[in-house]
């Protein structure tokens, strides 16, 4: 059992470790596939389309003139486009450059074949590539979205797999991308990447920081920084790395009472040895070394065999989620693993085996169980500390709420582990009491009997409450997780988002609704991830309309906001309820949100029921104009709009803006749930050992009831309902400690920028 116990451990706390590497590795590739080893990302300042900007020409060259004083420039643009075969496309994000700059480009090394250069070629991410069916020489048609111009390409390259963070879905040659867009000689980028030269800055006497500075100053109209957006990696893994740490806990807290409990009934079997060592004159040092050396070879044993599970674990994820969410398990993640089993294993054997080791002999000889019993003494005080920090997670400033949390939770842990007996006792002995001199109820009399003194059973049930506390919690985080995600999904009452320059937006609107199918075209202004001021790494997506047309473009009513309350008046805003309280604002609160290099005022007219941070707000008085259309009508009114507008701007679904979320959503509640499942696994080995150890000890108590008259059919009944009293007053203890835990989790993800509203 020990070996299972850290074999289980090993497998959860290796698998959790390397999918966290590999998740924050993969963002990092992806902010680098297209910027190669750049080191600054030049991005037009000016008021374009959220979702399409565009530079000319002559903007193009006046930031290569002053660049390339200093470096290279790489340059190239994006479109939406149709990829498919048979003229049947999928929905895809088109990057495009210069043939002889497309080596330029990370994402070129990431080929499995290679590019030979053909003008009408195509590259396609891994995970595209999978959803299309499509391989490598295959010919595929590729247009414009919504476009009815086809041009048949082929596919010259598969990128390997990189993670789920891809900013592209395909790379194409220019020439053949300028077909597609039917513009001729006429080149419109919108993607720039300047790679400093060292040797360049020192021959003009200028370090790095000075190059920026010199270039953004010839260059008002871009704005400069890193390719690597690390601190929108860290917003984007947060939630996930603080559920993987988590897991990771708990793997190791359910691993640490397994092998304490599997190494007190090991400890019971080498009495007689212990006791035949001391007789010959043995130390109780030397001792204790012999036991732990014992355990550290089945500790050696099951990490091994938890390593040999990882790479299983590794198998069946890529078998859940496709290339969605890939990580594999490296030589060191695979030593930290080695080192994490072996440490728990002795850690949690300590105890046992200090206490056999350091017995006096004549007590050694006269060992009843080697489980101790809980005194209610420590469990007192377990339980007055845990609740002294629950007290203070609900006082302390948000800027402490973490590690408060991270202290109430141990705190939690070792007072469900302490009170799980106790609990257990006064249960059975409640049923004592009710069933006592009932001879119809002498059956369920004898269980809450053996319930009560059962020692073994006890050990396990403490498993048991901390799986179900696990369990419920994790699957609670799951479920709201998914609900926030999913949302995205239900902004838009629109279907149809028509992304333009916000000159062109109005006139765009009143022609879009004579459009055949279209019923009606709304000005909206769409913002993601913009800052709130005076909260460092809180970021919102705004979403604003004309009061008059508010119900036509957004499904906010069914998001809880009430319109009614800001609609006609400057600045006033609802915002999301679980934002509002990471924020400690109410109704009536002003907050500021910075857009487009401006700090708007807004007034808290109401609080959105859901955990989503997003602001809904009137667009009058907002000083910002309308950079999206959204417009009602069928598949085939996109489908003329998307070709009426094809070189003015971009023409989707309102689903496919946020489609991707909800597909990484999707794989990543898998991945939880097998988590889940492991720690489920825990448990269930963890009771049934600790119960047949208890069935085995007590035989000379069945010996006894069968010479009283009872059968062998009684035997049973008794056995399954005494671990029934157990099992259910365990489960029972551990959803009543989820509420707190979950209380404890929404506090602590405050201080990541993370709103869920768990409880309340």
């Amino acid at each position: 059992m020990i070996v299972l116990a850290v074999a289980i451990a090993v497998a959860t706390f290796t698998s959790a470790l390397a999918l966290r590497s590999s998740v924050r590795d993969t963002a990092i590739a992806s902010y680098r596939a297209l910027s190669g080893e750049c080191e600054l990302e030049a991005t037009l300042s000016e008021e374009y389309s959220t979702y399409y900007l565009t530079a000319d020409s002559g903007m193009y060259r006046t930031l290569e003139t002053h660049a390339e004083k200093y470096g290279a420039l790489h340059a190239g643009y994006d479109f939406f486009a149709s990829v498919g075969t048979k003229g049947q496309g999928a929905f895809a994000e088109v990057y495009a450059t210069d043939l002889s700059e497309l080596a330029a480009y990370n994402a070129v090394t990431f080929l499995s074949g290679g590019y030979s250069g053909q003008t009408t070629g195509i590259v396609l991410s891994d995970t595209f590539a999978e959803k299309i069916g499509a391989q490598v020489n295959d010919y595929l048609y590729v247009s414009r979205y919504g476009s009815g111009s086809k041009l048949p390409v082929k596919v010259e390259g598969i990128a390997a797999t990189s993670g789920v963070f891809r900013q592209v879905d395909a790379l194409l040659a220019e020439e053949g991308a300028s077909r597609i867009l039917s513009l001729g000689d006429i080149k419109v980028y919108n993607r720039f990447f300047i790679d400093l030269s060292e040797q360049k800055m020192s021959s003009l006497g200028v370090d790095e920081a000075e190059a920026q500075a010199l270039i953004e100053d010839a260059n008002p109209l871009f704005i400069l920084a890193s390719p690597v957006a690390e601190g929108e990696v860290q917003v984007t893994l947060s939630y996930q790395s603080t559920l993987l740490f988590v897991i990771a806990v708990i793997a190791a807290a359910l691993g640490a009472i397994l092998i304490y409990t599997s190494v007190s009934l090991l400890m019971k079997n080498r009495v007689a040895t212990a006791s035949l060592f001391k007789s010959v004159g043995a130390t109780s040092g030397a001792l204790s070394l012999y036991l732990l050396a014992e355990v550290l070879l089945y500790a050696m044993v099951g990490a091994l065999v938890g390593l040999g599970a990882g790479y299983g674990v590794q198998a069946l994820f890529g078998y859940l989620t496709g290339t969605v969410v890939t990580f594999s398990l490296g030589w060191l993640t695979a030593l930290v693993g080695v080192l994490f089993g072996v440490a728990l294993a002795l850690l949690s054997a300590l105890l046992p085996v200090l206490r056999l080791s350091h017995s006096p002999l004549y007590d050694m000889l006269h060992e009843a169980s080697p489980v101790r019993p809980v005194r209610s003494l420590p469990a007192s005080l377990c339980g007055a500390l845990f609740l002294a920090l629950f007290v203070a997670v609900a006082l302390v400033g948000t800027e402490q709420a973490f590690l408060v949390g991270a202290f109430a939770f141990f705190a939690l842990l070792f007072s469900l582990f302490t009170l799980v007996p106790l609990a257990i006792k006064g249960v059975a002995t409640l049923v004592s009491l009710l069933t006592k001199d009932r001879p119809a109820a002498g059956k369920l009399y004898l269980a809450a009997a053996g319930a009560r003194h059962d020692r073994h059973v006890h050990s396990g049930a403490r498993l048991l409450a901390i799986s179900v506390m696990a369990v419920i919690s994790v699957g609670v985080l799951i479920g709201e997780a998914n609900h926030q995600l999913s949302s995205f999904d239900k902004l838009f009452r629109a279907e149809i988002m028509i992304s333009a320059s916000s000159d062109s937006l109005p006139s765009l609107a009143e022609e879009a609704q004579e459009v055949e199918g279209v019923s009606g075209a709304y000005l909206a202004y769409v913002a993601n991830r913009s800052s709130i001021v005076g909260n460092k790494d809180n970021t919102v997506s705004l979403f604003a309309a004309y009061g008059q047309q508010y119900d036509k473009v957004f499904n906010a009513e069914e998001l809880g906001v009430d319109v009614a309350s800001f609609v006609g008046s400057e600045r006033k805003a609802a915002i999301g309820g679980g934002l509002a309280l990471k924020l400690g604002l109410e109704v009536g609160d002003t907050f500021t949100v910075e857009l487009e290099d401006r700090k708007v005022d807004f007034v808290i007219a109401s609080l959105i029921d859901t955990p989503l941070t997003v602001v809904f707000t009137d667009l009058y008085g907002l000083g910002l104009a309308p950079n999206v259309c959204l417009a009602d009508g069928t598949e085939e009114a996109r489908f003329r709009l998307a070709e009426k507008y094809a070189l003015d701007g971009t023409v989707i679904t309102s689903s496919e803006a946020f489609g991707y979320v909800t597909d990484l959503a999707v794989a990543y509640m898998k991945v939880f749930t097998l988590f889940e499942v492991l720690v489920w696994l825990f448990a269930f080995a963890g009771y049934i050992n600790a119960a047949i150890a208890a069935y085995r000890d007590r035989k000379r108590e069945r010996e006894l009831l069968v010479a009283a008259g009872a059968s062998k059919r009684d035997i049973r009944l008794i056995t399954l309902a005494e671990n029934a009293l157990v099992v259910l007053s365990s489960l029972l203890l551990g959803a009543v400690f989820s509420v707190a835990l979950l209380y404890i989790v929404q506090n602590m993800l405050k201080t990541l920028g993370l709103y869920f509203t768990l409880i309340g």
